[in-house]
């Protein structure tokens, strides 16, 4: 992964966490013993994993929505949203929009997303 000078440290961070699947979602706060579940809180019984959170959770449908209509099937890689330079301002904007990480990132600034 290649950063630029324009990435903030929480957009860092996020893409780091997202790579690592060492993020505050269920499954992983559930492997610190910090939540009693794994499971997603919209998905019952279905674990909030990385994949669920970007690419399945029905929550979110909208936001993924939006991601699509500009990058196209590459939406749906997450070797994409996670490495290429044009895909991480989408990938924030994604982030941004579903509120669910704002709590441990606040809001990622992040120019509008161009259309690649």
């Amino acid at each position: 992964i290649k950063f630029t000078p324009s990435f903030s440290k929480y957009l860092t961070g996020l893409v780091l966490s997202l790579c690592t699947h060492y993020i505050p979602l269920n499954q992983h706060l559930y492997c610190l013993t910090k939540v009693d579940t794994p499971d997603c809180p919209h998905c019952p019984q279905i674990e909030e994993t990385v994949l669920h959170f970007l690419f399945e959770c029905p929550q979110y449908q909208h936001e993924r929505h939006v991601a699509a209509c500009t990058l196209g099937s590459k939406s749906s890689s997450l070797s994409y949203l996670l490495a290429d330079m044009n895909a991480i301002p989408h990938l924030a904007y994604f982030v941004n929009a579903t509120h669910h990480l704002k709590f441990m990132l606040g809001e990622l600034c992040m120019s509008t997303p161009q259309t690649v």
